[in-house]
């Protein structure tokens, strides 16, 4: 009983894993999008806006990432998946802090200007 449970659990997680994956791809496809629209915009300050576009969706795509890391961590909680999942998360926590914070930095810029 017990075997069947935990079977059915690292089912559901590997399908959730999936899922976290395939939405990020789909949010980085859609940044991607929206980045090359408004670069074809031509409208003033098109290339500052499409980057700080891109950067939000980059952000958003990197913690579903992360979720999915951690849905596969939670299956094979070893030590060398825990030291992986720790690397992964330290690097993309850095990402995301760089990201945001130039996405900060432009939007006080464009305030400004």
């Amino acid at each position: 009983m017990l075997e069947h449970l935990e079977a059915s659990v690292a089912t559901l997680a590997a399908y959730l894993q999936i899922g976290f994956e395939v939405a990020s791809i789909v949010v980085v496809a859609a940044g991607g999008i929206a980045f090359i629209a408004m670069l074809l915009s031509r409208s003033a300050n098109a290339t500052a806006r499409a980057r700080r576009v891109l950067a939000r969706f980059l952000v958003i795509a990197l913690e579903l990432q992360l979720a999915a890391d951690i849905i596969a961590t939670a299956t094979d909680p070893s030590l060398h998946e825990l030291g992986k999942l720790a690397a992964i998360a330290l690097i993309r926590t850095f990402l995301n802090y760089f990201l945001i914070a130039e996405i900060k930095a432009e939007e006080r810029e464009n305030r400004g200007a």
